[in-house]
């Protein structure tokens, strides 16, 4: 059983099995000659020279199939073309050295599988049994010079099979080292891969590959999660629908983000309702982008945002609408007041100032009802900033003397330019409002306009808290207040800077802001002086 199962072992291994095949194409080729030998000169099977040479090939192919060759190295395995060598020799030398061509199997072998010293020693071993079998039998010059043709002949075609044998080596080899160079770029690349697609999992952000047919190669977990895509590769149109507005019309499968994305065109900040395969309603802002591996589509869902601006500005209005009634009696009560006769004459100046302060800020109640943040400014009329600018400061210094803070203005006395007075006393009062709120007892502010080579300019300084620079960037986005000021704990909405850039735009102006943390801030106001070429001095 032991032994059954050695002999399965040999034949199913490659070097046994490459052994087995060589000789017995060698032994075939052998028996088809003693065949045709038999029918067309029997008399070479009387002789013993032909019966020991096919006796000799014969056991040699027996051998070769019960030998363990897995066991063994090329030394052992070279000796059996080494005697089928010595049995062709046998076989050449009872007919006429004809047989001598069978020589080119054994030649064939050692060149194939082996080095140029063995094929020298291969056919050294040749000419040896050449030389003996000639000694051995009625040797003629003729038999000579055709053994001498026939070692020539195998001397080329082994040489010639031992080159190309090489050659293929060496291609194999190279072959084999770029397959393995290839498969070790294979694997970084998938590799990479795995690493950009976790990296991607991990954003917030969705992000996809469209290809030209509208094939969603590519996505993370983000944009699956949002369009409800379920395998990686997905044909358009997705779980997920888009709307132009919540609950208004879906948008036509043609002109989805993903269907224009897979025509080639791109966009940016354009916003879309989807409905999800959740049931739930999302506000996206989707881009679309060409990258050299094709279109891109990026998708931020900004629901959050967008209910919390539309809840701002629902409270804006209820707000702004409930401070009316109060505003309505300050004013009815301040005109009673001004009404009556026996009113000292300081006393009457102050409630002057209260009317002029409730009537701004019914106006700026009135402005947001209509249209929060979006009350244009009148350009068109000639004012004097620095009237204007000195009745902010007026208003401000009862506040700054309550706190302990210097409040001084200077500059010029008359600044004639082009605008909006209650506009830009809006950005007047709010910039000066926040040097006063932020300046600490003991502070100071300063107001200064005066004229400048393209226009005016207004430039209010404090030695208050002062922004971080991280800060200074978001200073003029909406409801964003620098931790600076949230640690002040001092109340504030966040929205008067953003305003204020927004009304000095209109203006055609710059609003700069220089800060430094516990130094204190700079607000530079530019301002053109006219979109004409003069402006007469106001009376």
């Amino acid at each position: 059983m032991g032994a059954h199962g050695d002999d399965v072992t040999s034949f199913g291994d490659p070097r046994s099995r490459s052994v087995w095949l060589w000789q017995l194409v060698l032994a075939f080729g052998t028996v088809a000659i003693a065949a045709v030998v038999a029918l067309l000169e029997p008399s070479l099977f009387t002789g013993a020279s032909f019966i020991g040479g096919l006796t000799l090939v014969i056991a040699v192919t027996v051998a070769t199939a019960a030998i363990p060759w897995r066991r063994l190295g090329k030394t052992a395995i070279f000796a059996v073309p080494a005697a089928d060598i010595v049995a062709i020799g046998i076989l050449a030398a009872a007919s006429d050295v004809r047989l001598g061509f069978l020589w080119v199997f054994p030649i064939a072998w050692i060149a194939t599988y082996y080095t140029v010293p063995w094929l020298i020693a291969a056919l050294c071993g040749v000419g040896v049994v050449i030389l003996v079998t000639g000694f051995t039998t009625a040797f003629t010059t003729t038999h000579a010079l055709r053994l001498f043709i026939v070692l020539i002949a195998l001397a080329f075609m082994g040489t010639t099979i031992l080159i190309g044998t090489n050659r293929t080596r060496a291609s194999a080899r190279l072959l084999r080292r770029r397959s393995r160079q290839l498969q070790e770029a294979l694997a970084r690349a998938q590799q990479e891969e795995q690493r950009r697609a976790a990296l991607l999992d991990t954003l917030q952000t969705g992000v996809a590959q469209v290809d030209p047919d509208g094939t969603i190669r590519t996505t993370n977990a983000a944009f699956r999660r949002m369009y409800g895509i379920e395998a990686l590769a997905q044909l358009h149109p997705t779980r997920a629908v888009e709307y132009r507005e919540r609950r208004g019309e879906p948008v036509p499968v043609d002109e989805t983000t993903i269907a224009r994305a897979a025509r080639g065109e791109t966009f940016s900040g354009r916003r879309v309702w989807l409905f999800d395969a959740d049931g739930r309603w999302r506000v996206l802002e989707v881009a679309a982008r060409y990258r050299l591996d094709g279109m891109i589509v990026v998708a931020e869902d900004v629901t959050a945002q967008s209910e919390a601006a539309r809840e701002r500005t629902s409270i804006a209005r209820v707000v702004s609408h409930e401070l009316r009634s109060p505003l309505t009696a300050v004013l009815g009560h301040t005109d009673l007041l001004l009404e009556r006769d026996d009113l000292p004459e300081a006393a009457r100046e102050q409630l002057r100032v209260v009317e002029s302060a409730a009537e701004r800020m019914e106006r700026l109640i009135a402005g947001i009802l209509q249209d929060p943040g979006r009350d244009p400014a009148d350009c068109d009329t000639v004012l004097d900033l620095a009237a204007v600018v000195a009745s902010s400061v007026d208003a401000f210094s009862p506040a700054a003397a309550a706190g302990g803070v210097a409040l001084e203005r200077r500059g010029a006395e008359s600044i004639p330019i082009m605008g909006d007075a209650f506009r830009l006393r809006q950005v007047i009062d709010n910039v000066v409002g926040n040097a006063v709120k932020y300046t600490p007892r003991g502070g100071r502010v300063s107001v200064e306009a005066e004229l400048a080579d393209a226009g005016a300019r207004v430039v209010v300084a404090d030695t208050g808290i002062g922004i971080a620079d991280d800060d200074l960037p978001n200073v003029f986005d909406a409801y964003f207040r620098s931790a600076s000021a949230r640690d002040s704990g001092l109340p504030g909405t966040g929205l008067g800077m953003g305003i204020s850039r927004d009304i000095v735009a209109q203006h055609g102006g710059r609003l700069e802001v220089r800060s430094e943390l516990g130094s204190g801030t700079a607000v530079t106001i530019h301002l053109p002086r006219t979109a004409a070429d003069d402006i007469e001095e106001p009376a």
